[in-house]
């Protein structure tokens, strides 16, 4: 694990992306710093991050009282079209591990995962994982939708919506936003091709 020496630059990037996620079906902006002194509470609890590291698949990662370890990165070959743009989908499996004494939030619109593609900030976030989760990995596939229980050990997906023709993504996660504390985050940079595709979903999404 290496601590990020872009740390400037990417935080303004997956702060914009994080901030977008409170909006279901956003699509990709450009940040600039313009943008971040106009954001409110939220910025201003990010930008006091003072840890970003990167991370690989299979590390296991922490900040508090939450360790974590991303096992594997999807991506589907399933695209389809959305307005003007067309979608592709990820799925990222993690496992968390909530050792707090508080119950863990660590759903999509919890601020623990960021997206950015090509370089750009990209909301990734849909009201549409849920039901491509089970899709793909089955009704009984586990999520982060509910909160993690103090002692909880988890493994579940998170589902991110991206250009369909993207060539690199980096994902940003956050252990311990949860519990509204963002001193440690975490890359995973990856390239197109390095990615897993997906093993066929167990119903068809057409």
């Amino acid at each position: 694990m290496k601590k990020s020496r872009k740390w400037t630059q990417t935080l303004s990037l997956v702060l914009g992306a994080m901030l977008l996620f409170a909006v279901p079906g956003c699509g990709k902006k450009e940040v600039t710093g313009r943008d971040l002194a106009d954001e409110t509470d939220v910025a201003t609890a990010v930008t006091e991050i003072t840890n970003l590291y990167t991370a690989e698949k299979g590390e296991e990662v922490s900040s508090k009282d939450i360790t974590a370890t991303l096992d594997h990165a999807y991506l589907s070959p399933y695209t389809f079209v959305d307005g003007d743009e067309k979608i592709g989908i990820t799925f990222f499996q993690m496992t968390i591990h909530n050792g707090s004494d508080q119950k863990l939030i660590a759903n999509s619109l919890s601020q623990s995962f960021g997206v950015v593609v090509d370089g750009e900030a990209y909301s990734g976030i849909s009201v549409r994982g849920t039901r491509f989760i089970s899709l793909q990995f089955g009704e009984d596939a586990e999520m982060f939708n509910d909160p993690i229980e103090p002692g909880e050990t988890r493994q579940g997906y998170v589902y991110l919506e991206v250009p369909a023709d993207f060539k690199e993504l980096t994902l940003y996660y956050y252990p311990a936003a949860g519990l509204v504390d963002w001193t440690d985050g975490y890359t995973y940079e990856m390239k197109r091709e390095d990615m897993e595709p997906t093993p066929d979903p167990v119903t068809p999404f057409e």
